[in-house]
């Protein structure tokens, strides 16, 4: 499955109608509830929406701004003297003081001013920002894609330890079944003279320890299902059921592509290298934002502003427009020739973080790789590990048939019998474990590669 199929098909599942309360899960139903309600993948979502808002106010740079000013006031100014100087000759050089009386004064003040700016040139650093603030809001999309593939992965894992401990169960239980059959036989043959009395004792305590083994598979089961009731979003649930969407049983013979052509796809496919791509671009464009600093800054203003002591009226400010107001109009020139070298530093900082993110690009191609490598290997172990445990049940049962044929016929002890159900239990649990481990393998060797098998 493509990855764009994939992650569409997983986050599509978020409308999907609600399983039926008590109804078994199937693996879509439980995927389907985790793109609704898992907290991890809805974290992501608000980083998504935090960068994208990022992206929308970085337009601000480059776009212009108008500012509607409004100013209702009064000025008082009280009473007092001020001294003046008057040259009364110049030959002799004379002068008279006068002492001038001021009298109070108290009168409106209103302003009105609409005034457009517009920047025209700053080095290219808006531009560079609204590059920088793309890249990162792609980075934070390709980031809840990732997100997704991780969830889904996880919820996956956790479906099928749910069926593995549910399956489990019932083997154990089988399992049980069985001994308390082989306790009623061996009474009989007691009964019959046909078996010792220490026989009867020993099915009994295997038939004990069958018991043991059942209730405690029963509490790592509650533990499974409370696993996955997280993972989906919802509160605890240990009696939660699921349905796997296909028995286990039916393993494909699938054999995964060479490592080299998984990194390949991985290197197209998965959401986290991708974010890592766009996370370097937007560094580089944090580089060519901090060299703006090198070149001067260029903005156009506009204004037009009323003033007066009258609020309405032919030269109030809301009074008639063509009367009593001002315009400027003009070009800002600024052009920062020496700031102490931070321009400087912040170019040099600028250069350090695209460095870094091409290092932790590449860390987390080495990562991916790696997570690749061990993913594959897990599955082409466990899928011929599958082939084994299956022939060594089908060993396991023909040899519980022939012990069981023998003490009856009196030719087998009841060692052999305990022993048998032993191992066919065991040849059981080792089926149902690595069929599962097999298919959670496959399903981390999917998310590895991006969700593109």
């Amino acid at each position: 499955m493509r990855l764009r199929s994939f992650l569409a098909i997983f986050l599509s599942l978020a409308f999907a109608p609600d399983a039926r309360a008590g109804a078994p899960l199937t693996l879509d139903d439980a995927l389907a509830a985790a793109a609704k309600a898992n907290l991890d993948l809805r974290l992501a979502g608000t980083d998504r929406a935090g960068a994208d808002v990022e992206e929308y106010a970085s337009w601000s740079g480059v776009l212009p701004r108008l500012d509607l000013q409004a100013q209702f006031g009064n000025n008082y100014n009280s009473a007092g003297q001020q001294l003046t100087i008057t040259p009364v000759s110049l030959q002799p050089l004379a002068y008279e003081k006068l002492v001038v009386p001021i009298p109070s004064a108290d009168f409106e003040n209103y302003l009105l001013a609409l005034t457009l700016s517009l920047p025209l040139f700053d080095g290219f650093t808006s531009w560079a920002r609204i590059s920088e603030s793309q890249a990162l809001a792609r980075a934070s999309r390709k980031q809840y894609d990732e997100a997704a593939l991780s969830v889904a992965a996880t919820v996956t894992a956790r479906f099928y330890e749910v069926v593995r401990a549910e399956k489990s169960l019932e083997v154990l239980e089988e399992a049980a079944r069985r001994s308390e059959e082989l306790v009623r036989r061996t009474d009989a043959l007691y009964q019959a003279g046909r078996a010792q009395r220490a026989d009867t004792y020993s099915s009994r305590v295997t038939l004990g320890n069958d018991r043991i083994a059942l209730e405690q598979q029963r509490s790592r089961l509650a533990d499974a299902r409370v696993a996955l009731s997280t993972a989906i979003g919802r509160d605890a649930d240990p009696e939660m059921r699921v349905v796997p969407s296909g028995a286990l049983e039916e393993q494909d013979s699938w054999e995964p592509p060479p490592q080299g052509e998984l990194v390949e796809l991985a290197k197209r496919m998965r959401p986290l290298l991708a974010a890592d791509r766009e996370r370097v671009a937007a560094a580089g464009q944090e580089v060519r934002a901090a060299q703006g600093g090198y070149w001067p800054a260029v903005s156009a203003q506009v204004s037009y502003a009323r003033q007066s002591p009258w609020l309405t009226g032919t030269y109030g400010v809301y009074g008639d427009l063509s009367q009593q107001y001002a315009v400027t109009a003009g070009i800002t020139v600024n052009w920062n020739l020496f700031e102490g070298r931070a321009t400087s530093a912040a170019v040099q900082r600028a250069n350090v973080s695209e460095e870094r993110a091409r290092l932790q690009a590449e860390q987390a191609l080495q990562q991916v790789t790696g997570d690749i490598a061990r993913a594959r290997s897990s599955y082409v172990v466990l899928a011929r590990s599958a082939s084994l445990a299956a022939e060594s049940l089908r060993a396991a049962e023909e040899n519980l048939r022939l012990a069981k044929t023998r003490f009856e016929a009196g030719a087998a002890t009841q060692l052999e019998i305990t022993d048998a159900l032993l191992k066919l239990t065991q040849s059981q649990l080792a089926l149902l474990q690595v069929r599962v481990d097999t298919v959670i393998a496959r399903s981390d060797l999917n998310r590895a590669v991006g969700g593109a098998l």
